[in-house]
């Protein structure tokens, strides 16, 4: 698959295909970003997790899969920084990085899914979700705001529970890296599963 060149922005949490997502932008190298998207240099972008390393100054390394996400809106601050909306389209693999400059520039191609059927999995990951939530809430956690609803292509639906779920930087990025949807709901079920555990085992314990 031919490889292209992407401005990317390295961050600690993971950003899902299909999902929508707010971003502070406030380093200088990433307003550039932005001030060189608003000069027609496109609408996108790629981001990957930072595997060790800040968000903030450079000198991180990074994983080399991710999300190319398009821009939706800019809200800028009275502080000089930015409020960003972006959504994740489609699931990337970095060929190549090349120098910061000022801001981290990669040749990118295309990581499709491995097609599958997922069967009744999206309904075992929010069955799970919501027994989770409702731990959470014995735990005087406030879930009122979450809401459950993905679309029914299984791809989309994978991400976007994914995206639900309250996982570590490296689950999340486990599960992005998953085949398709159909390993990638199972590990999600895995996971819950072991969050129910702990959440059961943490309420008796109080």
């Amino acid at each position: 698959m031919t490889a292209r060149l992407l401005p990317m922005f390295p961050l600690g949490s993971v950003v899902f295909p299909y999902t929508i997502v707010p971003l502070k932008v406030f380093e200088p190298r990433y307003l550039t970003l932005l001030a060189d998207l608003d000069r027609g240099e496109g609408l996108t972008f790629g981001s990957v997790l930072i595997e060790r390393g800040s968000e903030v100054g450079g000198g991180d390394q990074r994983f080399d899969v991710g999300t190319e996400v398009g821009l939706l809106s800019v809200e800028e601050r009275p502080e000089g920084d930015r409020l960003i909306l972006v959504a994740g389209r489609r699931r990337i693999r970095v060929v190549e990085w090349l120098p910061d400059d000022p801001y981290p520039l990669a040749r990118v191609a295309g990581f499709p899914d491995v097609p599958g059927e997922v069967g009744d999995r999206p309904g075992a990951v929010r069955s799970r979700l919501m027994r989770v939530m409702a731990l959470a809430s014995e735990m005087g956690a406030d879930t009122s705001g979450i809401r459950l609803d993905v679309v029914d292509d299984p791809v989309a639906a994978s991400y976007q529970l994914s995206a639900l779920a309250p996982l570590t930087p490296l689950d999340a990025y486990r599960l992005l890296t998953s085949p398709g949807p159909v390993d990638r709901l199972d590990r999600l079920v895995e996971l819950l599963d072991g969050q129910i555990e702990l959440l059961r085992a943490t309420l008796e314990s109080q």
